[in-house]
Parts: C-alpha cells; structure tokens; sequence
C-alpha cells in the first residue's frame, strides 16, 4: 500500500511542474498541494455516487483514479522534458494536456466498466475537472 502515496506524489508533483508551463491561464497559484487537495476531493466527490456501494467498491474506485491519474501524470513527462529542453508555449501545452485528458477519459471509462461500477461516475469524473477548471482559469 506504500505506492499508492507515492503515486499520489508523484500525480501532484507532475501537475504542478505543468501548471508552472501555463500559470500566465491560471487564476490561482497550482502546486502540489492545490493538486492534493484537488485528488482528495475528487475522491469525495464520486463517492457520493457511490454512496450506497460497499465500502471495498468506494475503495476500488479510489485505485482506479489513482490508475488513471498515473497515466495522465506519465504521459505528461514527455512534454515536460520537450520544455526542459526547449520552452513549450502555453497554447501547445494545453493542447497537448487536452490530448492526455482524452486518453485518461477513455481509460477511466474502461476500467469503469470492466470493474462493473455505475457509468455515471464517468460523467462525473467530467463534471469534477470542468468545476475545478471554472476555479483555476483565469477570466479575462
């Protein structure tokens, strides 16, 4: 069970490393502990759904978020080395953030399924990056 923190860690501090690529976007300052607070959350936030789900099944779910959040979280290390190496501008990076986003969509529904857990946390797992994405993005 140690690697489920240190997958945590290793999410969060992925996230702020690419938050830092499109602060000027950003309202607030992203950094590792905004993204804990935001992992936390959203682990509360689809439990609601499943609310009258067993205990083992809440617990099933959280790994899985914790799966698919790793994913993401790898699949950015490419464009955080291409900007180690050469700045990446702000709009490539959330194009290519987008992209990860897409690949994590289809993984959590997959493992979703394959885990029999209702579809509906799909939609919600939506709903709960377009709330925080509302929060963080700056308006002009």
């Amino acid at each position: 069970m140690l690697i489920v923190p240190l997958a945590i860690a290793m999410i969060a501090r992925t996230l702020a490393a690419f938050a830092l690529i499109i602060q000027s976007y950003l309202s607030i300052r992203y950094d590792l502990w905004f993204e804990l607070g935001m992992v936390v959350g959203q682990v509360l936030f689809q439990w609601c759904v499943l609310w009258r789900r067993p205990w083992s099944e809440k617990l099933d779910y959280a790994l899985i978020l914790i799966i698919v959040s790793s994913l993401g979280a790898a699949l950015l290390w490419p464009l955080l080395l291409w900007n180690h190496l050469a700045p990446v501008t702000p709009l490539a990076a959330v194009v290519y953030f987008f992209s990860v986003v897409g690949v994590m969509f289809a993984a959590h529904w997959k493992l979703v399924a394959r885990a029999g857990l209702p579809t509906a946390l799909c939609a919600t797992w939506v709903v709960y990056r377009l709330l925080v994405l509302l929060i963080v993005l700056r308006r002009s």
